[in-house]
């Protein structure tokens, strides 16, 4: 898979070297807030090191690209497309960004590029997410880029001591275009 290159990001591969710009960011609490289990436990180096080599290895299911800067390459985030069905022709998304990336228009540009290799590469026809009710940037981002609100699972989540409502959004093939790059 090549490189998707947009005005100020590129989505590439993983390398290597991404290893500390992941660290500067896995255990930090506001960025790893709203991200999976996983995510939301502290990791050792070692542990991010794995994670990192299960990637490069192409083993965690999915693909996943890193949101670089298109000038110096380097890393400032990752977005997936995950449980990618091809017969449903559909896929979950997630994203994250280093603290210092965020605000500037990145997640929304990696997300188009994304979302049109989704569709128009995949093929697939709907990409959905769940997003906690409270993460309002997040949902802002994700209704710019075209996304509906389609349900709440309640008390789905469980952050800062308390169960909060998820919601899930999704975004067909024919109402993605408003997005692109």
């Amino acid at each position: 898979m090549g490189r998707m290159i947009g005005k100020t990001v590129v989505l590439r591969e993983y390398r290597r070297e991404d290893l500390s710009a992941i660290r500067s960011w896995i255990n930090d609490g506001e960025t790893t807030r709203y991200l999976g289990g996983s995510f939301r436990r502290p990791q050792t180096w070692e542990q991010t090191e794995t994670m990192l080599e299960r990637r490069l290895d192409g083993d965690v299911g999915g693909e996943g690209f890193v949101i670089a800067d298109r000038e110096s390459m380097a890393y400032l985030g990752q977005c997936d497309l995950m449980m990618i069905d091809n017969v449903a022709r559909r896929a979950e998304i997630a994203v994250v960004l280093m603290p210092g990336a965020r605000g500037r228009g990145m997640a929304f540009e990696g997300l188009s590029l994304l979302l049109s290799y989704a569709f128009d590469t995949l093929n697939l026809n709907r990409v959905w997410l769940r997003c906690a009710a409270e993460n309002a940037p997040a949902i802002s981002l994700y209704e710019r880029l075209g996304f509906r609100r389609e349900g709440i699972l309640r008390e789905d989540l469980f952050i800062d001591g308390h169960a909060q409502d998820a919601i899930v959004m999704g975004l067909l093939r024919s109402e993605f275009s408003g997005g692109r790059v």
